[in-house]
Protein backbone atom coordinates (compact mmCIF):
# COMPACT_ATOMS: atom_id res chain seq x y z
CA UNK A 1 0.00 0.00 0.00
CA UNK A 2 1.43 3.40 -1.01
CA UNK A 3 2.80 5.43 1.89
CA UNK A 4 0.68 8.44 0.94
CA UNK A 5 -2.56 6.44 0.91
CA UNK A 6 -5.19 7.23 3.54
CA UNK A 7 -7.10 3.98 3.02
CA UNK A 8 -8.37 2.27 6.18
CA UNK A 9 -9.13 -1.43 6.41
CA UNK A 10 -11.85 -1.74 9.05
CA UNK A 11 -11.54 -5.10 10.81
CA UNK A 12 -15.01 -6.03 12.04
CA UNK A 13 -15.69 -9.26 13.94
CA UNK A 14 -19.26 -10.48 14.32
CA UNK A 15 -21.12 -13.17 16.24
CA UNK A 16 -24.89 -13.21 16.64
CA UNK A 17 -24.85 -9.48 15.91
CA UNK A 18 -28.04 -8.85 13.95
CA UNK A 19 -29.67 -6.59 16.56
CA UNK A 20 -27.11 -3.77 16.69
CA UNK A 21 -24.99 -4.39 13.58
CA UNK A 22 -27.02 -2.15 11.23
CA UNK A 23 -26.54 0.83 13.54
CA UNK A 24 -22.79 0.26 13.65
CA UNK A 25 -22.55 -0.10 9.87
CA UNK A 26 -24.55 3.10 9.41
CA UNK A 27 -22.16 4.94 11.73
CA UNK A 28 -19.22 3.74 9.63
CA UNK A 29 -20.98 4.92 6.49
CA UNK A 30 -21.33 8.36 8.07
CA UNK A 31 -17.59 8.87 8.58
CA UNK A 32 -16.09 12.16 7.44
CA UNK A 33 -13.08 10.13 6.28
CA UNK A 34 -14.57 8.16 3.41
CA UNK A 35 -11.60 6.08 2.20
CA UNK A 36 -12.34 2.75 3.90
CA UNK A 37 -13.38 -0.84 3.34
CA UNK A 38 -14.88 -3.22 5.89
CA UNK A 39 -13.46 -6.72 6.25
CA UNK A 40 -15.66 -8.98 8.37
CA UNK A 41 -14.89 -12.24 10.11
CA UNK A 42 -18.15 -13.82 11.25
CA UNK A 43 -17.70 -16.35 14.03
CA UNK A 44 -20.37 -18.90 13.07
CA UNK A 45 -23.47 -16.70 13.57
CA UNK A 46 -26.80 -18.53 13.39
CA UNK A 47 -29.03 -15.45 13.60
CA UNK A 48 -29.57 -12.86 10.86
CA UNK A 49 -26.03 -11.42 10.94
CA UNK A 50 -25.08 -12.71 7.50
CA UNK A 51 -28.36 -11.41 6.07
CA UNK A 52 -27.52 -7.96 7.43
CA UNK A 53 -24.06 -8.12 5.84
CA UNK A 54 -25.53 -9.20 2.52
CA UNK A 55 -28.05 -6.35 2.61
CA UNK A 56 -25.26 -3.82 3.11
CA UNK A 57 -23.09 -5.35 0.40
CA UNK A 58 -26.03 -5.08 -1.98
CA UNK A 59 -26.48 -1.44 -0.98
CA UNK A 60 -22.81 -0.43 -0.85
CA UNK A 61 -21.16 -2.75 -3.38
CA UNK A 62 -18.62 -5.56 -3.06
CA UNK A 63 -15.71 -3.13 -2.90
CA UNK A 64 -16.98 -1.75 0.42
CA UNK A 65 -17.66 -4.87 2.48
CA UNK A 66 -16.79 -8.56 2.38
CA UNK A 67 -16.68 -11.36 4.92
CA UNK A 68 -15.22 -14.75 5.74
CA UNK A 69 -16.04 -17.47 8.25
CA UNK A 70 -14.17 -16.99 11.52
CA UNK A 71 -12.16 -19.61 13.41
CA UNK A 72 -14.90 -20.27 15.97
CA UNK A 73 -12.62 -19.94 19.00
CA UNK A 74 -13.90 -16.73 20.56
CA UNK A 75 -13.48 -13.01 19.91
CA UNK A 76 -9.71 -12.82 20.55
CA UNK A 77 -8.89 -15.52 18.00
CA UNK A 78 -11.39 -13.97 15.61
CA UNK A 79 -9.79 -10.50 15.72
CA UNK A 80 -6.21 -11.83 15.54
CA UNK A 81 -7.03 -14.15 12.64
CA UNK A 82 -8.65 -11.29 10.73
CA UNK A 83 -5.76 -8.91 11.47
CA UNK A 84 -3.27 -11.51 10.20
CA UNK A 85 -5.12 -12.23 6.94
CA UNK A 86 -2.54 -11.59 4.16
CA UNK A 87 -5.17 -10.54 1.59
CA UNK A 88 -5.97 -7.47 3.68
CA UNK A 89 -3.40 -4.84 2.74
CA UNK A 90 -3.87 -1.21 3.71
CA UNK A 91 -2.02 1.85 4.91
CA UNK A 92 -4.10 1.95 8.11
CA UNK A 93 -6.33 -0.40 10.07
CA UNK A 94 -9.13 -0.03 12.60
CA UNK A 95 -10.63 -2.65 14.88
CA UNK A 96 -14.42 -2.51 14.96
CA UNK A 97 -16.98 -4.15 17.25
CA UNK A 98 -20.38 -5.15 15.93
CA UNK A 99 -22.57 -3.28 18.40
CA UNK A 100 -21.03 0.17 18.95
CA UNK A 101 -21.62 3.59 17.37
CA UNK A 102 -18.80 5.60 15.83
CA UNK A 103 -18.86 9.38 15.96
CA UNK A 104 -18.72 10.83 12.42
CA UNK A 105 -15.15 12.10 12.89
CA UNK A 106 -13.79 8.98 14.62
CA UNK A 107 -11.50 7.94 11.76
CA UNK A 108 -10.59 11.51 10.84
CA UNK A 109 -9.43 12.34 14.37
CA UNK A 110 -7.51 9.09 14.80
CA UNK A 111 -5.77 9.44 11.43
CA UNK A 112 -4.73 13.01 12.20
CA UNK A 113 -2.42 11.57 14.85
CA UNK A 114 -1.46 8.25 13.23
CA UNK A 115 -0.42 9.90 9.96
CA UNK A 116 1.87 12.27 11.86
CA UNK A 117 4.10 9.31 12.81
CA UNK A 118 6.73 8.16 10.29
CA UNK A 119 5.31 5.07 8.56
CA UNK A 120 8.19 2.79 9.60
CA UNK A 121 7.37 3.31 13.29
CA UNK A 122 4.53 1.18 14.70
CA UNK A 123 1.81 3.63 15.74
CA UNK A 124 -1.45 2.89 17.54
CA UNK A 125 -4.22 5.35 18.45
CA UNK A 126 -6.61 4.45 21.26
CA UNK A 127 -9.16 6.47 23.18
CA UNK A 128 -11.62 6.75 25.99
CA UNK A 129 -15.16 5.59 25.23
CA UNK A 130 -18.62 6.98 25.86
CA UNK A 131 -20.79 4.23 27.34
CA UNK A 132 -24.23 3.87 25.75
CA UNK A 133 -27.22 1.68 26.52
CA UNK A 134 -29.36 -0.46 24.24
CA UNK A 135 -31.26 2.64 23.09
CA UNK A 136 -28.10 4.61 22.15
CA UNK A 137 -28.37 6.79 25.27
CA UNK A 138 -25.17 7.88 27.06
CA UNK A 139 -24.79 6.27 30.49
CA UNK A 140 -21.25 7.27 31.45
CA UNK A 141 -17.62 7.20 30.37
CA UNK A 142 -14.86 4.62 30.52
CA UNK A 143 -12.05 5.29 33.04
CA UNK A 144 -9.63 8.09 32.20
CA UNK A 145 -6.07 6.79 32.28
CA UNK A 146 -3.57 9.50 33.29
CA UNK A 147 -0.25 7.63 33.17
CA UNK A 148 2.17 8.00 30.23
CA UNK A 149 1.60 5.47 27.48
CA UNK A 150 4.64 3.18 27.37
CA UNK A 151 5.70 -0.46 27.47
CA UNK A 152 6.16 -0.17 31.24
CA UNK A 153 2.50 0.83 31.51
CA UNK A 154 1.34 -1.67 28.90
CA UNK A 155 2.62 -4.75 30.74
CA UNK A 156 0.44 -3.93 33.76
CA UNK A 157 -2.56 -2.00 32.41
CA UNK A 158 -4.89 -2.11 29.42
CA UNK A 159 -5.96 1.44 28.66
CA UNK A 160 -8.04 1.45 25.48
CA UNK A 161 -10.59 -0.85 23.90
CA UNK A 162 -9.95 -2.26 20.47
CA UNK A 163 -13.13 -0.55 19.31
CA UNK A 164 -11.21 2.76 19.55
CA UNK A 165 -7.95 1.61 17.96
CA UNK A 166 -6.59 2.81 14.62
CA UNK A 167 -3.05 1.75 13.68
CA UNK A 168 -0.58 1.88 10.83
CA UNK A 169 0.88 -0.83 8.63
CA UNK A 170 4.03 -1.10 10.73
CA UNK A 171 1.94 -1.99 13.78
CA UNK A 172 -0.10 -4.47 11.75
CA UNK A 173 3.16 -6.10 10.58
CA UNK A 174 3.99 -6.84 14.22
CA UNK A 175 0.63 -8.56 14.68
CA UNK A 176 1.30 -10.71 11.63
CA UNK A 177 4.82 -11.60 12.77
CA UNK A 178 3.54 -12.66 16.19
CA UNK A 179 0.73 -14.62 14.53
CA UNK A 180 -2.89 -15.35 15.40
CA UNK A 181 -2.47 -18.51 17.49
CA UNK A 182 -1.66 -16.94 20.85
CA UNK A 183 -2.95 -17.55 24.36
CA UNK A 184 -3.64 -13.94 25.33
CA UNK A 185 -6.41 -12.18 27.23
CA UNK A 186 -7.49 -9.60 24.64
CA UNK A 187 -6.34 -8.52 21.19
CA UNK A 188 -6.38 -4.81 22.07
CA UNK A 189 -4.19 -5.09 25.17
CA UNK A 190 -1.85 -7.31 23.14
CA UNK A 191 -1.48 -4.65 20.44
CA UNK A 192 -0.63 -2.02 23.09
CA UNK A 193 2.04 -4.30 24.57
CA UNK A 194 3.38 -5.39 21.20
CA UNK A 195 3.68 -1.94 19.64
CA UNK A 196 5.28 -0.23 22.64
CA UNK A 197 7.56 -3.21 23.29
CA UNK A 198 8.92 -3.12 19.73
CA UNK A 199 9.86 0.54 19.42
CA UNK A 200 6.44 1.87 18.53
CA UNK A 201 4.27 4.61 19.99
CA UNK A 202 0.77 4.63 21.45
CA UNK A 203 -1.47 7.68 21.75
CA UNK A 204 -4.34 7.76 24.24
CA UNK A 205 -7.05 10.27 23.37
CA UNK A 206 -9.10 11.36 26.42
CA UNK A 207 -11.92 12.57 24.14
CA UNK A 208 -14.33 9.71 23.29
CA UNK A 209 -15.21 9.11 19.65
CA UNK A 210 -17.00 5.77 20.10
CA UNK A 211 -20.26 4.91 21.79
CA UNK A 212 -19.39 1.64 23.56
CA UNK A 213 -22.64 -0.25 23.92
CA UNK A 214 -23.48 -1.93 27.22
CA UNK A 215 -26.06 -4.69 27.02
CA UNK A 216 -26.89 -8.08 28.48
CA UNK A 217 -24.85 -10.03 25.92
CA UNK A 218 -21.57 -8.09 26.24
CA UNK A 219 -18.61 -10.47 26.25
CA UNK A 220 -16.40 -7.75 27.71
CA UNK A 221 -18.08 -4.90 29.59
CA UNK A 222 -17.10 -1.38 30.58
CA UNK A 223 -14.43 -2.60 33.01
Amino acid sequence: MAAHSSHVAILLCTHQGERFLPRQLDSVAGQTHADWRIWVSDDHSTDGTLDVLQDYRTKWGEDRISWVRGPGRGFVANFLTLACTPEIDSAYYAFCDQDDLWDPDKLEVALAWVTSIPPHIPAVYGARTRLIDEDDQAVGLSPLFPHPMSFANAIVQSVAGGNTMVFNHAARALLMEAGPDLDIQTHDWWLYILATGCGGVFHYDPVPKVGYRQHRKNIVGSN
